[in-house]
């Protein structure tokens, strides 16, 4: 008994610490980033609040631990902050992060403030009945996230987005091409490049706006809107809603402001285009190039839309012989680079993600890691060497490597080597290192101090120092030995990203190789310089004659760094009952309807629904008095996950229901092979309790190549002695293969199950046939579909979009045991529709099918999405 109390108090081990403004819950281990994150709220608080107009107070921020991922989300609903810990390191450009606790908090808690605000009526029925009367969080995706980067950007001219230059050259190139997005793309984003187009597009626009109109109008613009009580409406009629308060604050529609935008892009003057011949003409995305002997090795990742709302990422590490001419699939890669790729003599070295397990609620108590391979380049011959949290590694030679980790607790990096035999920490530096590359006689590393971008250092294993050779406030990277001594470098001085050289033995001596575009990587082989460049599709591979002149770094002031001792800032600790406290119900909605034809019956009731902030419990309560059957009504459904990666589910129906479900991951993995394996058990008690039901079920998935495959059994079991009123037993599975096929995909499922115990015979849905009952039954089906074109069209007012049509061809055979077998072959054909700011999706389908006694049937049906988080 005793150890079962302290089982169940284990996970009453969250830590609080809290100020008038906010509540930061933390895990123990994790006191230096609640505090730092609490800092930088603080600090920061005042910019965030004159720019939305908007004091939120006692905002709860969850920190939490995936691993290497780096992210943070702001839940306007439930009303609380998620910090991610780990500071973002490698991508497909080099974006200026100074702090990233900062950056991250400031961007978040403008979510809130933004969302939250309220004036007149709407801050009346908000704290009367809840959330859903938050007037701004009815807002199209480029205007949530627009005010955010932009707010993100104004701490510092060398952070946030805005003053990276991978936004501001994306849109000069559609500026060039005139290819500007309008209102309707930005709002609703159809799969192209760049992913995340609602942060590019809204933080440009809001850029623009406060440049023409001043920035003081955002919070004239979020209380104006945050007094429409109607502005639900408004998603679906903008007239009625942003269009409404965009006149009245700067006297014109949104559609208007967006053609005064591209007309200032156009008007822009433009850089020149490459020098440089295009090899490539894929786009996405490009994280990492390498040579060997006269080949260029890159990995694409690359979308693949094979149904609607439904896309594959293929990873691919490709092969381009420059002497040749010709691409190639080098090989398929099961997940996303985490670091740059590396490469001595034949053997390419890669970093790929993996789970594990971490301190979180967000993802059920699992995170991302890294995994280090190895691949031959003459044998294809692939292993895996290690499996950590790598930051970033160089290669010594065949037999040791450098690798970086985070410090386990504060700011800094610890320096680690592997061997065959062991991996040791070497030492740690009170430095962020985010790249690091060797040629076996330097050693430099990309690295930052607090509140500083990376810049580039000698690092000293022997007496465990670093020696500075670049000093700038923006930031450096994707190192590249050009020769023995000529350490090539992107870096985006003045928000321009280009290529330069560094001469180690006289670092005064910098060179710089492109200097149009936007370059996030590049290679040299003899006389040849080839590159990754940016492009309307993306990224693509150059070539171009190495060339290089001098480049002289200019003397750019140092951003101010906060002073936090000023605050002089006075927190306390808190505990649990500070986390019960935010269970408080979100929503409190009254719900009056008649139940009869003469309205003289009615339905009084209430939804309730609420969160803790942690996300470890989620509640939703319908509960009322039915005058008809002069009954109460209560129907209530909770999600916890406060035993992770345990998760509980619970179903009750005053009337008639109870289901209790309970799920555990058991294996968890991403990359080939069995990537998944989920137990579950539900516990079902149904018609009117009579009936009581146990059923364990075990469900898998796995992929290879192009490839995903998936099975799921059950078996539901009545018992008497169980005081269920029959006995019965039911054997329910479906097994299934997907496969990409020329941009499409092929779908091959078996689906079945026996359940000849059961007085209620299920039905079954056969496509060409009506509702079919049956005890027992096994389906065959074999269908493939294919993006037919891109209709990427819709309105503004009323708020609609159609992006893609679909078309999809299929044959299902089903196995009767007491009537002859069922089969069909039709088409379906789709188009993916979104409405209301992106809020709504639904894909209407036609279908068109002849079965067995070719009689002939077309369907028309909508199956719809539920609303996104944004």
């Amino acid at each position: 008994m005793v150890g079962f109390f302290i089982f169940i108090f284990t996970w009453f081990d969250w830590k609080v610490i809290k100020t008038e403004n906010y509540t930061v819950i933390y895990k123990p281990g994790y006191e230096y980033e609640a505090l730092h994150t609490l800092k930088n709220l603080e600090y920061y608080r005042k910019n965030v609040v004159r720019l939305t107009g908007n004091n939120p107070r006692i905002v709860p921020v969850v920190i939490e631990d995936m691993g290497i991922l780096s992210n943070g989300y702001t839940d306007p609903f439930f009303y609380n902050i998620h910090v991610f810990i780990n500071p973002p390191n490698f991508d497909y450009y080099l974006e200026g992060i100074e702090d990233w606790f900062r950056n991250v908090s400031v961007h978040e808690f403008t979510h809130i403030a933004h969302m939250t605000k309220t004036t007149n009526l709407p801050k009346l029925l908000t704290g009367a009945f809840g959330s859903p009367f938050q007037p701004n969080m009815y807002s199209p995706g480029w205007l949530i996230e627009g005010i955010t980067v932009y707010s993100e950007s104004q701490i510092s001219p060398y952070e946030g987005r805005l003053n990276d230059g991978f936004f501001d050259a994306y849109l000069e190139l559609r500026a060039k091409e005139n290819k500007l997005p309008g209102i309707v793309e930005t709002t609703y984003e159809p799969l192209s490049f760049p992913y995340g187009g609602i942060y590019l597009y809204g933080g440009e626009f809001f850029d623009f706006l406060a440049d023409k109109y001043g920035n003081d109008r955002f919070a004239r613009f979020f209380e104006t809107y945050g007094s429409y009580p109607w502005a639900p409406l408004g998603a679906i009629f903008p007239f009625l809603g942003p269009d409404h308060a965009a006149t009245k604050v700067y006297g014109k529609r949104f559609p208007v402001l967006f053609s005064e935008w591209h007309h200032y892009l156009k008007s822009k003057p433009t850089e020149k285009n490459y020098d440089a011949a295009r090899l490539t003409s894929d786009g996405w995305y490009i994280p990492s190039m390498v040579n060997y002997q006269s080949k260029i090795y890159y990995v694409r990742e690359k979308p693949i839309k094979v149904n609607g709302f439904s896309y594959e990422v293929l990873v691919q590490l490709m092969e381009y012989d420059l002497q040749k001419k010709k691409e190639k699939i080098f090989t398929t890669i099961d997940s996303w680079l985490t670091t740059k790729m590396r490469l001595y003599n034949n053997n390419l070295y890669f970093c790929l993600a993996e789970i594990k397990q971490a301190k979180n609620v967000y993802l059920n108590g699992f995170g991302i890691t890294s995994v280090l391979k190895r691949i031959n380049l003459e044998t294809k011959k692939s292993e895996i060497l290690l499996k950590d949290d790598i930051r970033t590694f160089c290669v010594l030679n065949d037999l040791a490597i450098i690798y970086i980790k985070n410090k386990n607790s504060g700011f800094g990096s610890e320096i680690w080597l592997y061997t065959p035999e062991e991996r040791k920490k070497l030492f740690e530096v009170e430095y962020l290192i985010n790249d690091i590359e060797t040629n076996g006689k330097w050693i430099i590393v990309s690295a930052k101090k607090e509140f500083e971008n990376t810049d580039l250092y000698i690092l000293h294993i022997e007496d465990e120092s670093l020696k500075p050779l670049i000093n700038t406030p923006w930031a450096e990277g994707s190192l590249y030995f050009i020769d023995e001594d000529l350490l090539g470098f992107i870096a985006n001085y003045k928000g321009r990203h280009y290529a330069y050289g560094i001469d180690l033995t006289n670092p005064g001596q910098i060179y710089q190789y492109i200097k149009a575009g936007f370059v996030n990587s590049f290679v040299v082989l003899d006389t040849i310089l080839t590159f990754s460049g940016l492009n309307m599709d993306g990224f693509d591979i150059y070539k171009t004659q190495r060339q290089q002149e001098l480049f002289k770094l200019k003397d750019d002031e140092s951003a101010l760094k906060p002073d936090f001792g000023s605050l002089n800032i006075q927190t306390k600790k808190g505990n649990y009952f500070d986390i019960a406290g935010t269970l408080y119900p979100s929503a409190r909605l009254p719900v009056f309807l008649p139940v009869d034809s003469t309205f003289k019956k009615w339905l009084y009731s209430a939804v309730i629904a609420g969160a803790d902030a942690t996300g470890e419990n989620f509640y939703l309560t319908w509960l009322g008095y039915d005058q008809l059957s002069d009954e109460p009504l209560l129907i209530t459904s909770l999600q916890s996950h406060f035993f992770s990666p345990l998760a509980l589910e619970f179903f009750y129906d005053f009337a008639t229901t109870i289901n209790i479900l309970f799920y555990y991951p058991i294996y968890n993995r991403l990359h080939y092979g069995i990537s998944n394996i989920t137990l579950r058990f539900s516990i079902n008690s149904f018609e009117n309790f009579v009936r009581k039901e146990i059923s364990p079920e075990i469900s898998f998935t796995g992929k290879s190549p192009y490839s995903t495959y998936f099975g799921d059994f059950s078996i539901p079991l009545e018992r008497v002695l169980l005081n269920s009123s029959i006995d019965r037993t039911c054997l329910r599975g479906k097994i299934g293969f997907n496969r990409i096929l020329f941009n499409g995909e092929v779908r091959t499922q078996i689906n079945g199950f026996y359940d000849f115990q059961n007085p209620d015979t299920p039905a079954v849905s056969i496509r060409g046939y009506n509702t079919v009952y049956a005890p027992g039954i096994a389906i065959f089906t074999v269908e493939y579909s294919n993006p037919l074109f891109k209709l990427r069209k819709g309105l503004w007012n009323p708020n609609i979009y159609f992006e893609d049509f679909f078309g999809t061809i299929f044959f299902d055979y089903a196995m009767l045991p007491e009537n002859e077998d069922c089969y069909s072959l039709g088409m379906e054909f789709s188009v993916e529709t979104k409405i209301g700011f992106n809020f709504f999706k639904i894909l209407p389908t036609v279908m068109i099918a002849i079965n067995r006694d070719k009689e002939p049937k077309i369907t028309l049906k909508i199956k719809s999405l539920s609303p996104l988080k944004s």
